[in-house]
């Protein structure tokens, strides 16, 4: 890890567009050239696991160990910290594409629900837990596939997730009203019944999925304020 001067610090911020704002930096800087620096400036709990292990290093874990499971993240080019400071920085090349919230927004026609249901349900069956998984971080790449970003907080598993843990998972986007508006104004499938149809469960199993689904659906609800972003995803 390179540790930098604040007078470096400065100059990334300054070298880009600011998007955000957490503990008196930028959380995201985009770059010309097309990279991203994420900065971690807010300051740790007393008892914080993140003095232990920092998001810093998670986020780059996280991107290798997506990356060696065959998902498309952006490339890590940096790990640095602040001397004598708590603020640690990452800087990556981002990915081409656009987020599904994005298409939502402007060109739900773009949006297809058993492609996006058949990715996630990749990332389950390879033992990925995308905690924070919601449509503004997942990305429809120029390929048509799908890629992953601002992943800080993943579970790994040596085999697939179990069933009601991805039930939990899948409830997690539902939980924004504004991309959930948009999924109905465009008459897109829902989410949850185009993924069970793809898992192909028996009645007593899709039941619990249901129910399981609904239950964390219901823990919150987000009123969905986003923040828009170039065409570089970061």
């Amino acid at each position: 890890m390179q540790t930098i001067t604040q007078q470096q610090l400065n100059a990334i911020c300054k070298n880009g567009k600011a998007i955000d704002s957490k503990g008196g930096y930028p959380a995201v800087v985009l770059h010309p050239d097309g990279s991203v620096t994420k900065i971690w400036a807010r300051k740790k709990k007393l008892f914080s696991t993140s003095r232990i292990f920092p998001y810093s290093s998670r986020f780059i874990r996280n991107a290798h160990t997506l990356a060696a499971r065959g998902i498309t993240v952006p490339t890590i080019l940096n790990h640095a910290k602040l001397k004598n400071s708590h603020i640690r920085i990452v800087t990556y090349q981002s990915i081409q594409g656009k987020s599904i919230r994005e298409l939502l927004e402007k060109n739900p026609q773009q949006v297809n629900m058993e492609s996006l249901c058949r990715f996630i349900l990749k990332l389950h069956d390879k033992g990925i837990l995308f905690r924070g998984m919601h449509f503004g971080n997942i990305i429809q790449l120029d390929s048509g596939d799908y890629g992953l970003i601002d992943f800080t907080d993943v579970t790994f598993f040596r085999k697939s997730v179990p069933i009601l843990r991805r039930a939990a998972n899948i409830a997690f986007p539902i939980r924004y009203r504004k991309d959930v508006k948009r999924i109905k104004k465009a008459k897109l499938p829902g989410l949850r019944k185009t993924y069970t149809k793809l898992l192909n469960l028996k009645k007593p199993a899709k039941k619990e999925f249901r129910q399981t689904f609904r239950s964390y659906k219901k823990r919150r609800k987000t009123p969905g304020i986003f923040i828009s972003s170039p065409r570089c995803r970061w």
